[in-house]
């Protein structure tokens, strides 16, 4: 009968161990359920009672069989109630028994399996996956078994195979491990070593670590981005001077071999002629003294030839070892920069494992971390706005201390005055006191001469009182109309300087209603108070990718716009793509451009291999000899032409980068102090694009005191900022948030830094 319907435990199996079978009759239930739980690793009744339904029936067992299981005593509140700490510790008992130690063990891969066990307790399930299935046997060895006659039908279709030691022991070895790690978790739970507070710190730690190499991938991103393109001009100008020190060398070498031919013809003529009639008579006739001579000449000739070729071979050869060398460290370069490119990549992976590992959904810990990350950055936004706040008052406490100490000044001279009035009214007072003890001493000794002149003194006496009393009331009269007319002054003082005030801030509104030349961008404009003063050079400084470029545009857009010309010199793209800009920002271009209103130096074109030109165009080369001369008189005689037509003109010059990178800084420097100099004479004003992170703090400040001031951008935690270096008046001269796109570039809100 069924062991599965029946309470008595079915009969042994040929199949069935002896664990097994003493396990199915300690539970009651069938062999092939207690061979299940024997092969699953439990070995005593009490385990196997803590397992729940689920667990049982995920190992095979028939529901039968896990019914009576579970109905045994206390078996349903081992599975459902008892926590998981007293079902570790019943079940590492278990794997402790001896008869597990008397299995043969297989040698396995040797693998980490604390960190398998750390990724799979974190929810990564596909490590234990792998883990498993690296150590499993690719082919595991069965032993036949013979079926047991009246075994069930189900049974009888085929023998069963039983794992052998081999495949069992990797299984007890995985179960060990588990049971080891869990214990020692658990003991760390127990003992208190197992801190969250910890953890969450460790969390914050990772958090900043992450941000710190988010930025400094950033930042080496920006450094491998000016390489590559100090990369790319570098080798662009080595190999335009190699092609053209080649092309000179063979125009050389072309000319030398011109002039042996000449010289072969004309030997060769020479020897054509006749002999002269006064050698005829001694010279001896015969082909021998005729021939003699030619002969002679075409040796020399080939001679003169080999020497030529193995000269130029030679030359050749030399050429073509340093051209070799040159490419090998070149390519030496790029296999670095490729080096720095993948060390990147693998520091931005690592950082993206980093933070998809803690973005992962670790169980309330990890929710307690999130709160706590989330009222972090609420408090950092909270510090953000305070300190704002912060610098608002501080920037109102300065300007109402300057005003104070404005009105200060008044105040302490009518103090000095009421200081010296003060000192003379006490050495009055004192001289009348000496007078006073003067006359009292006289009364004294005149006395004795008579009541009429002691009377006589008692009255002058009482004068003199009278009169150092009206005096008194004469000065404290005095001093209450000084306070008067102090107070007066105050009042006077405070309208005159808020007059004085308003008068200053009209004639700022006044002055930059004048002749101001407009940027192209309205805050900006706003910012300098209407715009730029006329011949005024700025240097557009900034990293890349800023938006510099689109400044640049915008402002020769504008003066095309108010019929202003446009000189363009452009080193590092061509003509066409700023032409195309232009094209996009100003939708009248077109016919401006018929009018002559842009023209262009280009540098770049024809290294490029470009050499299309159109009027108005200019193709220069950066490998031609003095080419700043030739770039200075051709920006003049533009310069001449468009002044002359239209009055005045614009100038940007994109970008100085790029000439420093073509010729050295100090040669870049002389050239352009004058070709600054000639721009404010012609009172154009002029921009100068400046790429920050080519250049050094010695080579910036220098440039910096060419011009007359500067337009600053930077990029913080992925935000544009921008702020004006001198340029004249300006509302603010602090970093202020900006946005750009190709056609726009809108400034953020500034608040005022001064008051006039």
């Amino acid at each position: 009968m069924d062991g599965s319907t029946t309470g008595a435990p079915q009969g042994t199996s040929a199949t069935a161990s002896p664990a097994g079978e003493e396990l199915a009759r300690s539970l009651g239930v069938s062999s092939e359920a207690g061979e299940i739980l024997s092969q699953a690793g439990f070995t005593s009744v009490q385990a196997v009672r803590g397992l729940s339904r689920d667990a049982l029936e995920r190992l095979g067992v028939a529901a039968g069989d896990a019914e009576r299981i579970r109905a045994e005593p206390g078996g349903g509140t081992n599975g459902g109630a008892m926590g998981s700490e007293p079902a570790v510790e019943r079940w590492a008992g278990s794997v402790r028994r001896t008869d597990r130690g008397r299995r043969r063990r297989v040698a396995t891969p040797a693998k980490d399996s604390s960190d398998v066990l750390r990724k799979w307790v974190d929810g990564d399930d596909r490590a234990m996956e792998e883990w498993i299935r690296s150590s499993e046997p690719i082919h595991p060895a069965v032993t036949p078994v013979v079926p047991v006659p009246g075994a069930p039908s189900g049974e009888e279709a085929g023998p069963r195979p039983r794992p052998t030691d081999a495949a069992i022991a990797p299984i007890v070895e995985r179960e060990e491990t588990v049971v080891r790690w869990l214990t020692g978790l658990l003991d760390r739970v127990k003992s208190d070593q197992f801190d969250p507070s910890s953890m969450i710190q460790e969390v914050q730690e990772l958090h900043r670590q992450l941000f710190d190499e988010r930025a400094k991938r950033k930042q080496l991103d920006d450094e491998v981005e000016h390489v590559k393109r100090g990369s790319i001009a570098v080798i662009k100008y080595v190999r335009s001077r190699e092609a053209k020190e080649r092309e000179i060398a063979l125009r050389e070498k072309d000319d030398e071999i011109a002039e042996l031919k000449l010289r072969l013809l004309a030997l060769e003529s020479v020897a054509g002629r006749a002999p002269p009639e006064g050698a005829a008579a001694g010279a001896p006739a015969g082909p021998a003294g005729a021939g003699a001579s030619p002969q002679l000449t075409a040796d020399a000739v080939e001679k003169a030839t080999r020497e030529l070729d193995a000269r130029l071979r030679e030359e050749f050869s030399g050429r073509e070892g340093e051209y070799i060398e040159r490419e090998t460290e070149l390519r030496r370069r790029i296999v670095q920069l490729e080096g720095d490119v993948r060390n990147l990549r693998s520091e931005t992976d690592r950082a993206r494992e980093r933070e998809a590992f803690l973005s992962n959904e670790r169980g309330p810990i990890a929710t307690e971390v999130s709160q706590r990350l989330e009222e972090v950055a609420q408090r950092e936004k909270d510090l953000v706005t305070r300190e704002n706040e912060l610098r608002t008052r501080f920037e109102e406490i300065r300007i109402n201390t300057e005003e104070i100490e404005r009105r200060r000044t008044p105040l302490e001279f009518k103090e000095r005055e009421l200081a010296v009035y003060d000192q003379q009214l006490e050495t009055r007072k004192k001289a009348l006191d000496l007078e006073a003890r003067r006359l009292e001493e006289v009364r004294r000794n005149v006395a004795a001469s008579g009541s009429q002149v002691a009377s006589d003194e008692s009255r002058r006496l009482d004068d003199l009182r009278h009169q150092l009393s009206m005096k008194e009331s004469e000065l404290k009269g005095r001093e209450t109309l000084l306070h008067e007319r102090m107070q007066e002054l105050e009042r006077m003082g405070a309208q005159a300087a808020e007059a004085e005030a308003g008068r200053i801030q009209a004639d700022i509104a006044e002055a930059s209603r004048e002749t101001k030349v407009k940027s192209g961008v309205r805050r900006l404009d706003d910012l300098l108070f209407g715009g730029y003063s006329p011949g005024l050079q700025v240097l557009v400084n900034g990293p890349a990718h800023t938006g510099k470029d689109v400044l640049a545009r915008l402002f020769s857009a504008e003066g095309l716009r108010m019929g202003v010309p446009s000189i363009w010199v452009v080193t590092d793209k061509t003509y066409l793509q700023v032409r195309e800009d232009l094209a996009g920002l100003y939708p009248g271009f077109a016919e401006a451009e018929k009018k002559g209103m842009i023209r262009y130096v280009d540098l770049y074109s024809r290294a490029v291999g470009s050499s299309a030109s159109a009027p108005g165009v200019r193709l220069l080369s950066s490998t031609d000899k003095g080419i700043l001369d030739q770039l200075a008189q051709s920006v003049n005689g533009f310069a001449e032409e468009l002044l002359e037509q239209f009055k005045a003109y614009r100038l940007v010059f994109e970008s100085v980068s790029t000439i420093t990178a073509y010729l050295d800084t100090a040669a870049t420097f002389k050239f352009l102090q004058p070709f600054i100099g000639r721009r404010k004479l012609d009172r154009a004003v002029s921009y100068y694009v400046l790429d920050s992170g080519m250049h050094a703090e010695a080579d910036l400040e220098t440039l910096e005191h060419m011009v007359d001031g500067s337009v600053n951008l930077k990029i913080e935690q992925l935000k544009t900022f921008l702020s004006v270096k001198g340029l004249g008046e300006a509302q603010a001269r602090a970093w202020i948030g900006y946005t750009f796109s190709k056609r726009s570039l809108n400034l953020g809100s500034f608040s005022l830094e001064h008051i006039r």
